[in-house]
């Protein structure tokens, strides 16, 4: 078993987002997945953010931008956690 964890860049938006996608992290209905992005939004964005879906595409645009930061952990090339480090 290899387990290793890695700085989140935008090359690796698909790992994070599969995360929130396919793990149940989460109680309840789809549209509560997080996806960690009420932590890097302003009210503004955060409005938008009514769904899951909705909150999917911010997350794919925050991290582009590097407003979300973090650490995604992996085990035999698989994620299986992820770790906030936003300010």
């Amino acid at each position: 078993m290899e387990v290793y964890v890695k700085r989140l860049i935008p090359e690796q938006t698909s790992d994070y987002l599969c995360f929130f996608d396919e793990t149940l992290h989460y109680i309840g209905k789809a549209e509560l997945k997080c996806y960690c992005v009420c932590w890097a939004s302003t009210c503004a964005d955060f409005e938008g953010c009514s769904t899951a879906n909705k909150k999917r595409n911010v997350a794919k645009r925050y991290i582009k931008n590097n407003y979300i930061q973090g650490y995604i952990a992996y085990c035999n090339n698989k994620v299986i956690s992820w770790c906030n480090a936003n300010t």
